[in-house]
């Protein structure tokens, strides 16, 4: 029980940063903007190429409040930082990660076939937009390579998953963890019905298992970090030209 709260716990702590501070932030820049009489500036900022900014900021956030949640966890011993992984990937690693991202995108399809067969198609992300220009998904690409999969995988699988595995093992601490990670992305799923949505968190409960399996037969938590986001960055980089 105390596992399972204290997981929650690190997901309701990160996010509540994350959400009073994004708050915070915008207020403020909105405040400084319309002040100075950049309305223009302000509105460019809130939409069309001025969204990957506001997207930055948030990634960034995340990764400031995980950073703080890893140094707690650190100095109180919830989770040593020796179990983490922190390691260069190795030759062998690497091919396991190109193999781990092509596995994930044929999973994702093949689950999103199936799911359209059935006549439940899985809802798009939020961030996905056919209006946005190519330099709005690429940049997403590049975020998710350099921030968003790095930070994720720190506090899923370097934190979480690392906190449940003493009270579930490994395999239970993989499915705790994939359970949390898919219900903090609804959402960013809920861009049509709640169904729809559904089917998307099935489908990142299972890329998230996978991407769990692995940290937990190698305990590196650099070769899940570029794993993850090299698979966003395929995905938001495939949609250019749609």
């Amino acid at each position: 029980m105390i596992a399972v709260v204290g997981s929650i716990g690190y997901v309701v702590g990160v996010f509540a940063f994350v959400i009073a501070a994004s708050i915070a932030l915008m207020f403020a820049v909105a405040g400084v903007l319309l002040l100075s009489g950049e309305q223009a500036l302000f509105e460019e900022l809130i939409a069309g190429d001025g969204m990957i900014a506001l997207v930055v900021a948030e990634a960034v956030l995340l990764g400031v409040g995980t950073v703080l949640a890893a140094v707690l966890s650190f100095s109180t011993g919830w989770v040593p930082k020796r179990v983490v992984g922190f390691a260069v990937p190795s030759p062998r690693e690497l091919l396991v990660g190109i193999g781990a991202v092509i596995a994930l995108l044929a999973i994702a399809m093949s689950l999103g076939l199936v799911s359209d067969l059935l006549g439940v198609p899985a809802s798009d992300h939020a961030l996905f937009d056919e209006d946005a220009p190519a330099s709005y998904y690429l940049g997403l690409a590049a975020l998710s390579i350099l921030v968003i999969g790095p930070v994720e995988e720190l506090l899923f699988r370097g934190l979480i998953q690392n906190y449940m595995r003493p009270a579930f093992g490994g395999i239970g601490a993989i499915v705790g963890t994939s359970v949390l990670f898919a219900a903090v992305h609804l959402p960013a799923y809920l861009t049509g019905a709640l169904s729809t949505a559904l089917v998307s968190l099935g489908v990142i409960f299972a890329l998230s298992i996978v991407l769990g399996a692995v940290y937990e037969r190698y305990r590196n938590i650099v070769l899940v970090m570029a794993i993850h986001g090299f698979y966003n960055a395929i995905l938001f980089s495939a949609q250019i030209g749609l």
